[in-house]
């Protein structure tokens, strides 16, 4: 093997985060879908990488320098575990015992988690700091490693978000992973070297004419006979049939199967209340049969937005002919637009249907918002009527679900003048500002005027449905409930979906009430505030008198306020923009931008003054987007950009200033500044998505994060 020149190792590092962060991409979007895209799960996937990565930074001891075999052979092992590691994720059911389209009980979805990516992410971990280590036998510094790695993952970031746009599928992307760590291994290794071009080659050619069919291979399992997958930008699509049954699931989730009266019940039922049928929109969803269902009605037009383009083109070419045909209508004009952008289109609408999925994340609660009424409520005409389903229970609704449900109840109420909601398995909420109709005989006759030969809703089942005991039930529940308002700047509905899901496995957790005022009562909430302040006093009180601990802290505590201060501006972002893919790419990548940039900058300026600037900026930063967020200046590109790029700066000048002022051996520092890093941001990221932003909202949450930098003045 050649020696390691100074350029060589830094374009092993560079590589690291290219491999690093394109192999999490991948891995993690593979546990999304895994696990019927449920944003908890990827949540917790992500900081179990992120553990599994400071677990591998501080293996062995400080002082060790590897041999560059080493290296290189790690590199070779990645490019072997990747797409090992994505097989065992596409298999998690069959080998730890599941049932196909069931979850796997918790405990066991944890360990899952786990044998998926601790070993590769504990790999990266050990591959960055034997890299570091060999950058600081060259005379370099941590900072600087900590750039390089991060200019790498900038790149791999990109690499993810254009692949993908492009229309590669998740399994052609990782074996270009694999094949970047082969070739490393194959350039440096003169032995081997024939062999692994050879392995190279295969890989290559299998990538160019096998990968779709193993793609399809690999996600089959269960689906009974797929027809294909697709990944989109936004999730994975399989379509399967038996017999001519079609099914639709999407992060493997059923989204829709051909054979129910869903459609039927959800138009039908609502069309009975509108004034008019000329014109129609839909938002999201309408290949479902939403659509079909709308043509009985002879409306004049139907507008019809779809966010995913790629997920619909995929989905008509394989739906029953009726399906089919119904999206071929002349009547029929198909925008491909985030939904909330295209209602600040000035056109007014009879009808407005949304077919948009449930609230179980920060990025669909956008779309049951006041602000997204507010913003539906304008393209109404004065008799027009709105209406969507929230899946629920028919009978009995634990605290969790009665208050997600009561949280967008309030909130249509506080927008439009007239709400029904009609029971079900799925509620079908109904809303106009003009008066709606109760009574099921007139109901009934405007149905009967249509002559629609419904299989469902007949004037039987629209009397059963309005005179049942649920339906005043339901009404009496949802007014008597205190609920706050889901709203953009805090989606308390995020919070209780994520409830409702905790609850199939811990059933006690549907009783729970985690509103902040109630919590703010309990008796564990004083224990907990009491014991937090003592564990702060020593925290303080160790720091002063333990040197190389408030080093630690430092960048534990800068890690931590960078994560949750970039999921604010990611998740604001997306809730006034949309879940566009390749925007929210970039922004991440903006992020990283200033993770590097700050490391190498402040690399070069150490002095005692500079931590002061720093932690003095970083405090003025975190109560100024607090204000900015609240007040709603921070909305756009540009702006959500520049924070999220000045936001990385300060984490990672912060870093690089504990890394280098008054150090002197640059190779003991790596493992435990690395990983306190990290830790640092695992914290960041569970406290921001379970916490602070469904408790307190973006802006609040932005400005509590400026205390703990109050902190950090006692460590300098």
């Amino acid at each position: 093997m050649t020696s390691f020149s100074q350029m060589k190792v830094q374009i092993f590092i560079f590589l690291t985060g290219f491999i690093s962060i394109l192999g999490q991409i991948v891995l993690l979007r593979e546990l999304n879908v895994a696990f019927r895209g449920i944003e908890l799960v990827y949540i917790l996937a992500f900081s179990t990488w992120l553990i599994g990565t400071a677990v591998g930074v501080s293996i062995g001891k400080r002082s060790y320098v590897p041999p560059e075999s080493r290296i290189i052979i790690l590199f070779l092992i990645s490019g072997l575990l990747f797409p090992l590691e994505l097989f065992i994720i596409r298999n998690l059911q069959f080998i730890f015992g599941g049932i196909t389209g069931a979850y796997l009980p918790f405990g066991k979805q944890i360990i899952s988690m786990i044998v998926a990516l601790f070993p590769v992410s504990l790999l990266m971990g050990i591959l960055f700091q034997w890299i570091a280590k060999r950058i600081a036998l060259l005379g370099k510094t941590l900072a600087e490693a900590y750039s390089l790695e991060s200019f790498g993952g900038l790149l791999g970031g990109a690499v993810s978000s254009l692949l993908i746009m492009a229309g590669l599928q998740n399994f052609e992307i990782m074996l270009i992973c694999s094949i970047v760590c082969l070739a490393v291994f194959a350039l440096e290794n003169i032995r081997y070297r024939y062999t692994v071009f050879a392995i190279l080659l295969i890989l290559v050619i299998g990538s160019i004419l096998c990968s779709r069919s193993m793609d399809n291979w690999t996600t089959s399992e269960g689906f009974g006979k797929t027809v294909e997958s697709l990944d989109t930008p936004y999730n994975r699509i399989t379509i399967a049939s038996s017999y001519n049954q079609l099914s639709l699931f999407e992060d493997n989730a059923l989204s829709y199967e051909s054979e129910t009266f869903d459609a039927e019940e959800f138009v039908q039922l609502a069309s009975l209340q509108a004034k008019n049928t000329a014109n129609v929109l839909i938002l999201g969803g309408g290949y479902k049969g939403i659509v079909e269902q709308l043509n009985k009605l002879h409306p004049s037009k139907i507008d019809y937005v779809e966010y995913n383009r790629k997920m619909y083109l995929f989905i008509r070419d394989n739906l029953p002919e009726k399906l089919r045909n119904s999206l071929n209508s002349d009547k029929l004009n198909i925008v491909f637009e985030d939904p909330r952008l295209y209602l600040k289109h000035n056109v007014s609408y009879d009808i407005i249907l949304s077919g948009m999925p449930e609230p179980s994340s920060g990025q669909t609660s956008r779309f049951y918002t006041l602000e997204f009424f507010r913003e539906l409520s304008s393209r109404l005409n004065k008799k027009g009527i709105f209406a969507f389903q929230l899946p629920s229970s028919e009978n009995f609704w634990p605290i969790a679900l009665q208050k997600r449900n009561a949280s967008i109840y309030n909130s249509l109420k506080a927008i439009f003048n007239f709400v029904i909601v009609l029971p079900g398995t799925s509620n079908i909420f109904i809303t106009s500002n003009s008066p709606l109709i109760h009574d099921p005989v007139i109901l009934s006759a405007i149905l009967q005027s249509r002559g629609i030969q419904n299989k469902l809703v007949t004037p039987e089942y629209v009397n059963y449905i309005y005179t049942n005991d649920r339906f005043n039930e339901i009404s009496l529940l949802l007014n008597d409930t205190t609920v706050q308002l889901n709203n953009d700047t805090k989606p308390v509905c995020y919070q209780y979906t994520l409830t409702i899901w905790l609850s199939k496995f811990f059933p006690g957790l549907s009783g729970w009430d985690l509103s902040i005022k109630k919590l703010m009562e309990t008796f564990m909430f004083k224990i907990s505030m009491g014991s937090m302040g003592f564990l702060l006093f020593v925290i303080i009180l160790v720091g002063r008198i333990w040197k190389s601990f408030s080093r630690s802290l430092i960048v534990f505590i800068s890690g931590f306020q960078g994560m949750v201060l970039e999921i604010i501006l990611l998740l604001n972002y997306q809730m006034h923009n949309g879940i566009l893919f390749q925007n929210i790419g970039f922004l991440i990548m903006g992020f990283m931008l200033g993770l590097a940039s700050g490391a190498w900058l402040i690399n070069k300026l150490i002095k005692k003054y500079i931590g002061l600037l720093l932690i003095t900026s970083s405090i003025i930063i975190f109560l100024l987007v607090g204000v900015l967020l609240t007040e709603g200046y921070i909305n756009g590109f540009f702006s959500s950009l520049l924070f999220l790029v000045i936001s990385g700066f300060l984490t990672s000048g912060i870093f690089a200033y504990a890394t280098r002022y008054s150090v002197k051996d640059q190779k003991r520092i790596i493992s435990p500044l690395y990983s306190a890093d990290i830790l640092g941001g695992v914290a960041g990221s569970l406290l921001a998505n379970f916490i602070l932003i469904p408790l307190l909202g973006f802006g609040i949450s932005a400005q509590v994060m400026a205390f703990p930098s109050l902190l950090l003045f006692f460590f300098l």
